[in-house]
């Protein structure tokens, strides 16, 4: 295997392993999970070699991951493991975000008017969630985004490749920057103004308002604040210099 390769095994690892953590896998889960994706079977020792867990710690999570349907085992001395096929724990994992939703839309109907007034801005906490509601609104954008930030390249692969995705769909790309940026990306144009700000509004119906180092954000999807937002970075980018 090249190191090109090598690199893109590693990526692809870390993203697998960031979603199993979000979907509510463990530490130790998360790890066993993707060391049996790697390799076709491997004992309790092949586990411990390859994720650093200690044998008694092993074999409860094991246990735990069989329970579930996850991981299936060849008996025999010493006991060989294997993970399940794919298409069980799509299916589990489909079943339960269909019945979560089911549930939590029978709680909304049910529910009586207050007084209250509803948050138009929910914040949202943690680098790694903040960073997946901005890769959601880039891929549901369809025909504007709007992207204010110090530096483009800092957001990661990740982001530079949904801008990608979302200009080869035909979304319009427009950036105020701090620093100029040299990728070349379809349907993008920039201008350059001094800012420490990172907002983003897409087809000016959703707005994020972030930290600089993406630990907290503001978020609305409602049509309103998202074209105040709009207006304001519009006028910015007015004022911005050509690139």
């Amino acid at each position: 295997m090249n190191l090109t390769s090598l690199k893109t095994a590693d990526e692809i690892t870390n993203r697998a392993g960031t979603t199993l953590r979000e979907l509510g896998f463990g530490a130790h889960e998360t790890a066993v999970i993707l060391a049996l994706n790697m390799t076709e079977s491997a004992t309790v020792s092949d586990l411990a070699d390859e994720t650093g867990i200690h044998h008694a710690n092993l074999y409860s999570v094991l246990d735990a991951l069989v329970g579930k349907g996850y991981v299936v085992i060849q008996q025999g001395r010493p006991k060989v493991y294997q993970f399940a096929p794919l298409s069980h724990l799509k299916e589990t994992l489909t079943s339960k975000l269909r019945q979560l939703f089911e549930g939590l839309t029978k709680l909304q109907e049910t529910r009586t008017s207050s007084t209250a007034i509803p948050a138009l801005i929910y914040t949202i906490r943690g680098n790694s969630d903040v960073m997946s509601k901005m890769l959601s609104m880039i891929s549901r954008a369809e025909d504007t985004i709007l992207l204010v930030a110090p530096k483009l390249e800092d957001f990661g692969e990740r982001v530079l490749a949904a801008l990608n995705e979302a200009a080869r769909r035909g979304v319009k790309i427009r950036s105020i920057l701090g620093t100029k940026s040299d990728l070349k990306i379809p349907n993008f144009q920039q201008r350059i103004k001094d800012t420490q700000a990172i907002d983003i509004v897409i087809d000016s119906e959703e707005a994020l308002i972030s930290m600089p180092d993406l630990s907290v954000c503001g978020w609305a999807d409602n049509p309103l604040i998202s074209i105040q937002l709009e207006g304001f970075l519009e006028q910015t980018w007015q004022m911005s210099k050509k690139v």
